[in-house]
């Protein structure tokens, strides 16, 4: 975290760096101007105007576009809504629902967002992040500009190198051969690099953009000028320039003291509108003055050098150190001109007194940030932390629940597993099982085989050793085979008799159980023609007779009342209603008798047991007492001795009745017969 406030710092650095260039850009394009500016002195060297200083206001800067400001501020707040939703979503999933359903794009971001991880960053990774993206950025930037100040310095020594070998064979040329003081040499050819470029020279940018430089017209002026001076004649150039400077600087001495202009200029400005120059001195004081600077002798100046002062700010601050460095190479430039050096000093002292202050502002400025951000970040520790918290806390309750689903899920896959490894085992099990009775089989194949080799063998063996006199033996030997065989025959019809007796006993007990001991009415067709099949080989008359008689009634498919089902019928329903008509008459008994019957009838006492008396009442009390004894028949042979309305309403229990009677005495009257047959 302290190394990304020190690059916010540097960052910061940078841009009041390249403010600082701004202004030191046009402090040299002045420079510039007054090097360029044509002399107005009659001497044959080059006469240095003084530089002169001004502040200029800066231009108002430039209205931005509405639209391009609402476009970019629309653009930043979307993409923060989209990313920042994105992160919520993940944590809340109230909001993860509302995101994905109802925002456009919701659902896509937050798949996109799934499937590069970023439900799984952290406060954390968001901070590491950032320092990284900081610090490669610095360090991109910082590289950049090494890398630039090494080409410009490598630029810079190439072009010194040149134009000090095109001075020399300049002046080599003069004093070889000097040529008419009106003629101007040739300018040099342009010198190229290795890539047929001209050689460029760091230009005095904070940015350290490279531009190309021209020294071929100062040699030429140089050189023309050290030839008039050699030849004793005028240069051209300087009238020209004082003719043109005196009729251009300075007003008519017509104009009035009010409008003269006395404030010093900048080069290359005019005075303000309504305002002109002062008048030139008159021509004896320029030529005393000019005599003065003839006997003057130029004396060389030592320029301070700025880089030194700051070279402890080359690794932290490799913008200053550039600055510096472009400042001493145009001191080593003015220092080939003396005149123009010495009035340089002062402000190369100024710029190193800025440079070393900025330098201290700088320090000073980054302890202030490092301060302010460690504090900050301080606060926000303990934001995050107590953030950290409530999410922990917010995660243990939901891996408490996730604990409990998957407490459940366990569980039911538990259960799951038990089943399909017990099938499994079923499985396996009953395939063993048969593979185990496949081998018991061939086992036991194998032994009956090896054992009738062996007798053979031993029958053999003793046939060899009684031969000759024992054939009583093979007599009684084959006597015996012979009563095995009757016996092994006997066996078999034994076992065929077991089998068909169990069949029969089977059958027999399939149609009791479904006919009789039925819980709920069943057709029994199927099992009585089972019955019969297995039958149908004894040929027994009575057996064949009474099942013809249940198979060509429809009994055998509606089936028979199970016995619970014929007394509950009869003791809560049949037996309640004969009661109310017991004393209705046989015959010709009207609507009365039936009203007066049923009301009497709950007067009276029910009775119970075997009662004596041929009454309606007493006939329903012996039935119910059979019927609870679990004898169907003689409840049904009392009753049926009722007559009248009584007898119609136990009509259809009767015929229930009466079906299963048959069907029973039928079952009961076979089974004997079939026994005897079969023994």
């Amino acid at each position: 975290m302290k190394f990304c406030s020190t690059s916010l710092i540097r960052l910061r650095d940078v841009k009041q760096a390249h403010l600082l260039g701004r202004r030191v850009r046009s402090m040299y394009r002045v420079l510039h101007v007054s090097r360029q500016a044509t002399s107005s002195s009659g001497r044959n060297a080059v006469r240095v105007v003084r530089r002169r200083l001004a502040t200029e206001t800066a231009p108002a800067p430039k209205q931005k576009s509405v639209v391009r400001r609402v476009f970019l501020a629309t653009t930043a707040l979307t993409g923060t809504f989209y990313v920042g939703s994105t992160f919520v979503a993940f944590n809340n999933q109230t909001y993860y629902d509302i995101f994905s359903e109802h925002v456009p794009l919701g659902q896509p971001m937050l798949e996109y967002a799934e499937t590069h991880g970023w439900d799984n960053l952290t406060v954390d990774d968001v901070i590491e992040f950032s320092t990284e993206t900081f610090v490669t950025t610095y360090s991109f930037i910082s590289s950049m500009v090494k890398k630039v100040t090494g080409e410009a310095e490598e630029v810079k020594s190439e072009v010194e190198k040149r134009a000090q070998g095109a001075k020399a064979a300049a002046t080599k040329a003069i004093q070889g051969a000097p040529k008419p003081a009106g003629k101007a040499v040739p300018p040099p050819a342009p010198v190229r690099t290795e890539g047929s470029k001209p050689i460029t020279q760091p230009s005095v940018r904070a940015e350290a953009s490279i531009s190309p430089i021209k020294v071929s017209p100062d040699l030429e002026e140089l050189v023309a000028r050290a030839e008039a001076a050699i030849a004793g004649k005028p240069y051209p150039d300087d009238a020209k320039a004082q003719t043109i400077a005196t009729s251009q600087e300075f007003p008519d001495s017509s104009i009035s003291d009010s409008q003269i202009y006395t404030a010093p200029l900048p080069l290359g400005f005019e005075p303000p509108p309504g305002f002109s120059r002062p008048q030139p001195p008159k021509k004896a004081e320029l030529k005393s003055a000019e005599g003065t600077e003839k006997t003057e002798e130029i004396k060389p100046v030592t320029l301070p050098l700025v880089a030194p002062a700051v070279s402890s700010l080359t690794e932290s601050e490799p913008i200053i150190s550039h600055l510096a460095s472009t400042i001493d190479n145009l001191a080593s430039y003015l220092a080939t001109n003396p005149a123009a050096a010495s009035k340089a000093t002062d402000a190369l002292e100024t710029a190193k007194k800025d440079l070393t202050s900025l330098a201290d502002r700088f320090e000073k400025v980054r302890e202030d940030e490092r301060v302010a951000l460690e504090a900050k970040l301080d606060e926000q520790t303990r934001e995050y932390s107590i953030k950290l918290l409530e999410l922990e806390m917010e995660a243990q309750d939901k891996l408490e629940g996730q604990q409990e689903d998957f407490k459940k899920v366990f569980g039911e896959e538990r259960a799951k597993i038990i089943q399909a490894y017990r099938e499994k085992l079923e499985n396996e099990l009953k395939t063993q099982t048969e593979l185990i009775n496949e081998r018991l089989k061939e086992e036991v194949i194998a032994q009956g085989i090896e054992l009738q080799r062996r007798w053979i063998r031993e029958i053999k063996v003793r046939v060899e050793q009684e031969r000759g006199g024992r054939l009583a033996k093979l007599d009684e030997l084959s006597a015996g085979l012979k009563r095995l065989e009757r016996i092994a025959l006997d066996n078999a019809n034994y076992l065929d008799d077991n089998i068909r007796i169990h069949a029969l006993w089977s059958a027999l007990r399939a149609l009791n159980s479904v006919a009789i001991s039925s819980p709920v009415r069943k057709s029994f067709r199927e099992e009585l023609r089972v019955l019969r099949h297995i039958t149908a080989a004894r040929e027994d008359p009575v057996v064949t007779a009474t099942l013809d008689s249940l198979e060509q009634t429809d009994v055998p498919d509606i089936g028979v009342e199970p016995f619970a089902d014929l007394s509950t019928w009869f003791t809560n329903e049949v037996s309640p209603k004969v009661s109310e008509v017991a004393l209705v008459p046989d015959e010709n008994a009207g609507v009365l008798s039936y009203l007066a019957s049923r009301a009497l009838s709950g007067l009276r006492f029910k009775r119970h047991g075997l009662v004596a008396g041929e009454d309606v009442l007493s006939v329903l009390a012996r039935a119910e007492y059979y019927l609870n004894e679990k004898d169907l028949d003689s409840a049904a042979r009392e009753l049926n001795q009722l007559k009248g309305p009584a007898k119609a309403l136990l009509h259809d229990w009767l015929e229930a009745a009466r079906r299963r009677l048959e069907v029973q005495q039928a079952l009961e009257a076979s089974v004997p017969c079939l026994l005897i047959t079969l023994y």
